[in-house]
C-alpha cells in the first residue's frame, strides 16, 4: 500500500529543485555582473529568464508547481513542526522564519503562474500578498515594519550561519545514503553565503530606516543586496565570491531535493 502522504515528500522534493532552479539563474548572472557582462537578477528576474527560453512558458508552469509545493512544505514545517524544533523560544523564531519563508515562496508562485498565463510586465503578479503587507504597514507603521523586518532578516542570517557553525544541517540528511563529504561542503559554503545576502538585506532595511520602505514593493531583495555588494570598494571579487557561494547554495538545494529527510511522521 503507497504510503498516504508520499505526496507531501513529492511537493517538498519538487520545492528545493525548484529553489536549486531559482538560486542558480540569480548566481549565474551575479557572476556575470562580477564580470562586467551581465547584470545581478533578483528570484522575479530569475523566473522572467525562464520565460524567454524555448517553451519557456511550459518551464515556468513547472516552477509554479514546484515552488507553491515548497510553500506548503514551508508551512507544514512551520505549523505542524515536522522537523521537531518544539516549543523554545529559539525554536519559535526558527518556525516564525519558516512561516514567512511559505509566504515569500508562496508570493514567488504566483509571480511564476502569473508570468506563465499573461504577459510579462502586465502587472498584478503578488498584488494580493503586498496588500495584506501594506495593512501591516499602515497598522504598525514605517518605522515599527522596517525595524521587525531588518531584525527578521538578521534572525534568518544568524540561523543560517549557526546552522554551520553546530553541523545541524547533517540531522536532516540519511548519513548511510546521501553523500556527506558533499553535503558538508555545499552546506558550509552555500548555507554562509545565503547567510551574508540576509544580513546585508537586514542592514539596508536599517540604515534606511530614516527613509524606512513606505510599501512593501520597496522592500530591498536578494538583487539589491548583489548590487550593494557590487558598488562597495573591491566589489567585483566580492560580488564573485557571493556569487559563488550562491551557486553552491543551488547545488545544496538540489541535493536537499535528492537526499533531505521529509518527515512525515508527525500525521
Amino acid at each position: 500500500m503507497i504510503d498516504s502522504f508520499t505526496w507531501v515528500q513529492a511537493v517538498a522534493r519538487a520545492g528545493y529543485f525548484s529553489r536549486g532552479v531559482v538560486y542558480a539563474i540569480i548566481s549565474f548572472f551575479a557572476i556575470l555582473a562580477s564580470l562586467g557582462a551581465a547584470s545581478s537578477k533578483g528570484s522575479e528576474g530569475a523566473l522572467a529568464t525562464l520565460l524567454a527560453q524555448p517553451f519557456g512558458i511550459v518551464l515556468i508552469g513547472i516552477m509554479a508547481c514546484g515552488l507553491a509545493g515548497f510553500s506548503a512544505w514551508r508551512l507544514i514545517q512551520a505549523v505542524m513542526d515536522a522537523d521537531n524544533h518544539g516549543h523554545a523560544p529559539r525554536a519559535l523564531v526558527v518556525r516564525l522564519a519558516l512561516l514567512t519563508s511559505a509566504a515569500t515562496y508562496a508570493t514567488l508562485a504566483v509571480t511564476a503562474l502569473t508570468l506563465a498565463v499573461s504577459l510579462p510586465g502586465s502587472g498584478g503578479s503578488g498584488q494580493t500578498s503586498l496588500g495584506v503587507l501594506d495593512a501591516i504597514v499602515h497598522f504598525a507603521g514605517v518605522r515599527v515594519f522596517a525595524t521587525l523586518l531588518s531584525l527578521l532578516f538578521l534572525g534568518i542570517a544568524l540561523a543560517h550561519w549557526w546552522k554551520v557553525l553546530t553541523g545541524k544541517y547533517s540531522r536532516h540528511f540519511d548519513e548511510d545514503e546521501a553523500p556527506m563529504r558533499l553535503v558538508h561542503a555545499a552546506s558550509v559554503l552555500g548555507l554562509g553565503a545565503r547567510g551574508v545576502v540576509f544580513a546585508l538585506l537586514a542592514a539596508m532595511v536599517w540604515l534606511g530606516i530614516e527613509g524606512a520602505p513606505s510599501s512593501p514593493s520597496e522592500i530591498p531583495g536578494t538583487q539589491e543586496a548583489l548590487r550593494y555588494i557590487q558598488q562597495l570598494p573591491y566589489g567585483q571579487p566580492l560580488l564573485f565570491a557571493l556569487a559563488v557561494g550562491l551557486m553552491i547554495f543551488a547545488g545544496y538545494s538540489f541535493i536537499e531535493a535528492r537526499w533531505r529527510k521529509v518527515d512525515v511522521s508527525f500525521t
